[in-house]
Order: structure tokens, then sequence, then C-alpha cells
């Protein structure tokens, strides 16, 4: 059960058993799919591990160092034994391919932390988690579609009706009473399932996705992650502690409900991974340039997160002038 602190808001004891009933759904669907995925069973054994310790910290609260030690021990059972791991991360510097080496290693275990705490961080309004893993795993399984990777799309697409029923229970579409969240063991799952895809298309000889694109598909897990920690580390706080300075946060600071932040920011990742997947079929637009639009979207995302209030209070007089030049026209509202 979660309960309600300085930092969560809801009201009264929610179930924190979102991930679990995915993760259960994903293994039905891999027990009755017809056709092959790709290291199914070295999946379900590292996410299941991943689930269990993420609900153990949903219960007892299991320290960061203890959750990172065990997310590097699946990182590396993951590489060893998928052969799943960053050996180049494409054609970013023009013409000339950037090949990793040995570092593809370590770089593939700080790609595995970092996307499990993306998603992690973003868990903080009821549907955003959902809505934001939904928006990632339709833009992979798009691409793969249309490549002709049907398996590994239609497990981008079960992925996505695991937790639609999810969001619609978190967002109390069917009565408080039937409330729950995802909890640790949900945004691990997702987290890790999201970079396990991405590696499995992004690297080899013939890979549907390229490296920058999967910077699109994850940019606002990505882009928050980045930013808060920056500014924790900042304020010499640990980048792990807790606080009320999320991209949600700030939104609905501008006088947004929650609701309106989850569908603002929702809209804003579709439209960072839509510029992402029409990438990967303009084929007259280099990798760099990709990166440098991506850096570009950075720079300008960070750029309003470090003048949050200034935003808010611009949002806040345009609602103000929306709402009087309503008022001054009725037959606007008719």
């Amino acid at each position: 059960m979660d309960k309600p602190n300085f930092r969560k808001r809801h009201q009264g004891l929610i179930p924190l058993v979102g991930g679990i009933s995915v993760f259960a759904g994903i293994c039905f669907t891999f027990a009755i799919a017809d056709y092959y995925i790709p290291h199914a069973m070295l999946y379900l054994s590292c996410a299941g591990v991943l689930v269990l310790v993420g609900a153990l910290d949903d219960r007892f609260d299991i320290s960061v160092k203890i959750r990172a030690l065990i997310q590097a021990i699946i990182a590396v059972v993951m590489m060893w034994f998928g052969g799943l791991y960053m050996s180049s991360l494409g054609y970013i510097f023009g013409s000339w391919e950037m090949v990793l080496g040995p570092f593809g290693y370590f770089l593939t275990l700080f790609a595995v932390w970092a996307a499990i705490n993306a998603f992690n961080m973003v868990d903080g309004i009821d549907g955003l988690l959902g809505g934001l893993s939904c928006v990632s795993f339709a833009a992979m399984g798009l691409i793969l579609w249309f490549d002709g990777q049907l398996s590994l799309a239609m497990w981008c697409f079960a992925m996505i009706a695991a937790i639609l029923p999810y969001i619609l229970l978190n967002l109390g579409v069917l009565g408080r009473r039937y409330k729950v969240f995802m909890g640790d063991a949900g945004s691990t799952l997702i987290g890790f399932t999201v970079i396990w895809i991405l590696l499995e298309t992004t690297q080899g000889v013939t890979h549907p996705i390229s490296p920058v694109t999967a910077l699109w598909i994850i940019a606002i897990p990505l882009m928050d992650m980045v930013a808060i920690m920056y500014r924790r580390l900042r304020r010499g706080m640990s980048p792990f502690s807790p606080d009320r300075q999320h991209i949600h946060h700030l939104i609905m600071r501008a006088g947004f409900t929650s609701r309106q932040a989850f569908v603002l920011i929702t809209l804003a990742a579709a439209l960072l991974a839509g510029i992402g997947v029409a990438s990967e079929y303009a084929h007259f637009i280099p990798e760099w340039v990709m990166l440098a639009l991506f850096l570009l979207a950075f720079f300008l995302y960070g750029y309003c997160i470090k003048r949050a209030w200034k935003v808010a209070r611009l949002i806040k007089r345009i609602k103000r002038r929306m709402r009087r030049n309503n008022d001054n026209n009725p037959t606007l509202t008719k």
C-alpha cells in the first residue's frame, strides 16, 4: 500500500500492484505467443528478479545502493547470456561510425540504470508513467512493424495492452475503489523492458532503429531525469533525494490540474517520439543532424525548467487573459 506524504498528495492507502499485474500479463502473452521472441526466457528471468526487488522496495524501502547493485548484476547477466550491449552509437559524427569497443559494456550498465530510473522518476502523477511508456512502446512498435520485425513489434504492442488497463485504474476511470499505483516494481519493469528492446533493435549489423532515435523515443523521461539530477547535485543534494521539482510538479504549479499535466506531457512525449519515428524514414536526414536537434530540444527543455517560475507566471498570465476575453465575449462560450 502507498501512503500519502509531503510528496504524494493522494488520499488514503492505494495498492501498489500495477507493476505485478503488468508483468503477469507479459508472462501470459509470452506463454501463448505463436511467434519467436528473442531471448524470451532470459528477459522474463531478469525482469522477474527486478519486479521482485521492486515489490520488496515498495514494501520495505530497500536502499538505493542495494537496488543499483542488483540492477548492475541484471545488466551483466543480460550482456553475458543475451549478448545485448552497446557496441556502437551509430553515425553521430558524420560518415564515421562510433564503435565503442570494451567501453560499450560500461555504457550499457549506465544505460540500463538510466532507463530504469528515468521511468521511475516520472511516476509522479496519475497516468503519467503509463502514458509515457505507451508512447515509447508505440514508437518502437511502429518502426519494428514496418521494418518486418513482427515478433518484436508484437512484444511492444503487448506491453501497451498490458499497461492500458492499469492507466484506466490509475486514473480512477472505474472509481476510486479500484485505483492502483504502479509502484517501483512496475516502473523498474517498464524501464528495463524499454532498454532491452532498444538494445535488441539499435545494435548489430542490421538494426531497424538508429541509436540516436532511441533518445527521441524516451525523450521526456530522459530529459526530466538528467535535469532533476543536475539541479540536485548543484544544490549539494543526493541525485536520488525526493522532491517536488519534476516536470509534472512544475506544470501543476503553473495552474494546470494533474489530469491536464498528464495530457500535456504525454502529448509532448508523443511529438518528440514522432520526430524520432519520422527520422527513421527520412533517410536524407543524417544521424548527426538528429542528435544536434535532440540536444537543441534538450537545451530548450532545460532553459524552460531552469526558469520554471517565469514560465509558470507567463502561462498563468495567458490563462487569465483568455478567461477575460471569454468573459468579455459571451458568444465565444456558447
